[in-house]
């Protein structure tokens, strides 16, 4: 088998499943846009939560690290 066959046959393949995609969509495309346009949302507003109370919980422990140095340091002198 050439590569231009396995490009056919790739191409084939891609299109039924695009068709049979079509054809058992549960529902329309303007629909399907708008609920996972939504769940996107969603999810994005989730990580940037996560992400900034991990940025608020890192930033506490610098400081407090910050704290005990300068501590240490300045018990040594």
């Amino acid at each position: 088998m050439n590569d231009s066959d396995i490009l056919g046959y790739s191409l084939i393949v891609f299109g039924l499943g695009v068709l049979a995609g079509l054809l058992i969509a549960p529902r329309r495309g303007e629909e399907s846009r708008e609920i996972l346009k939504e769940h996107v949302e969603d999810y994005c507003g989730r990580a940037l939560d996560f992400i900034g109370e991990k940025v608020r919980e890192t930033k506490k422990h610098a400081e407090e690290y910050e704290k005990k140095v300068k501590e240490d340091v300045e018990g040594s002198i």
